[in-house]
């Protein structure tokens, strides 16, 4: 069931991510529908389209049932569309990994293997921390009385109106519609299947940031590369190639940071005994996609709607957890300004401030909240 579970939610996650990376890649790598790429970006919009969908009804005190026979089929729907117009293209590129199996069947087991190690030690940890109780404990509540963000999950005592820090992250509301749609308790959801789906999402991510830095990015070569400096335009670089057995190096040595650097200070504690937390999927998952964007962004190897995918990152983080409204446009801030600064293209800015505003917004609201100049009522007034 975990398994089914989690393929079920890949096969979603590409459904909906094909349709904003369809055509890139076209020109660079070879592929009019890049797979990995797909699966991560879709993951972000999917919940940005669920926020959009959940938002009314949760707003207005309708209960969950109602925002499941939405939201069905509206994935429905999506999936069909993707399927109809990048099926071909899913096709092709699943051919690829096929064909890279069987000529590298070493380097595909040495890829996986630090990736089987994470799962099953996730799939198996114990997590008795107030927080994970929280998580597991709003989907099984939301579940059983029909309605959202109402009921206190410890407690079961009604709320008389919506606690803004947790209102617009809509992550845990999803999993309450698969638990009522599917029947799987939320423990096992929430512990088991997102735990597992999102080990593999950042392993992926780690695997994409991997390829840049081994397969496609300059490094400082002999003095006299005539070659290299024709093709860079700077003296004594290159680039690196046929060295794709250093991916799974890089790989390992993730996990083994994974591991051994869990304290309260590191994003490792998160992911691997907090996995299926808002703030896991934040301080792993949107973060280092970020950077792999920028990455990408920086040496121009992606430019087809570059800042569009970005943004998508940026508000669905959001919308899983509240630390992204402070994580994100920090980071974006970090990285890209010196990027718009050092190339000297000002028409960025935009669009880096179009990515920081979900973040900005949602934590004025949360102030305002807190300042007491609204509050929402969790039954009609």
């Amino acid at each position: 069931m975990i398994a089914l579970g989690v393929l079920v939610n890949f096969i979603i996650y590409l459904s909906f991510g094909s349709l904003i990376t369809m055509g890139i890649g076209k020109k660079h790598r070879g592929s009019s529908c890049p797979i990995l790429l797909s699966a991560v970006i879709g993951f972000f919009l999917y919940y940005c389209v669920f926020f959009a969908v959940c938002l009314p009804p949760m707003k207005y005190y309708r209960p969950l049932s109602m925002l499941t026979k939405i939201w069905v089929p509206t994935v429905l729907v999506v999936v069909a569309a993707s399927l109809l117009l990048n099926g071909k293209a899913w096709i092709k590129g699943f051919g690829k990994w096929v064909d890279r199996i069987r000529n590298k069947p070493a380097l595909v087991l040495l890829i996986l293997l630090p990736v089987i190690i994470q799962v099953v030690l996730v799939s198996c940890t114990y997590n008795f921390t107030l927080d994970a109780a929280y998580y597991v404990a709003n989907v099984a509540t939301s579940v059983e009385t029909d309605m959202m963000n109402v009921y206190d999950p410890f407690t079961g005592a009604w709320q008389d109106h919506y606690e803004m820090r947790y209102f617009f992250a809509t992550y845990q509301i999803q999993d309450a519609v698969v638990c009522q749609l599917t029947g799987i308790p939320a423990l096992i959801w929430t512990k088991s299947v997102m735990a597992v789906t999102v080990i593999i999402l950042t392993n992926i991510v780690y695997y994409m940031i991997a390829g840049e830095m081994f397969m496609h990015v300059p490094f400082i070569s002999g003095p006299g590369d005539e070659e290299a400096e024709t093709k860079s335009g700077y003296s004594h670089v290159g680039y690196v190639r046929n060295n794709e057995f250093a991916i799974p190096v890089m790989m390992m040595f993730m996990l083994v940071v994974n591991l051994t650097f869990i304290t309260i200070y590191t994003s490792s504690l998160f992911l691997m005994t907090r996995t299926y937390e808002g703030k896991a999927i934040v301080g792993n998952l949107a973060i280092i996609t970020v950077f792999y964007l920028f990455i990408r962004m920086n040496d121009e190897s992606i430019q087809e709607r570059a800042w569009l995918i970005t943004f998508i990152v940026c508000f669905g983080a959001a919308t899983i957890s509240s630390s992204a409204n402070m994580l994100l446009p920090v980071e974006l801030t970090v990285l890209f300004i010196p990027m718009i600064i050092r190339k000297k293209s000002f028409s960025m800015l935009p669009k880096y401030i179009a990515c920081v505003i979900p973040g900005v917004v949602f934590s004025l609201i949360f102030v305002l909240y807190v300042k007491g100049y609204f509050v929402w009522y969790t039954f009609p007034k």
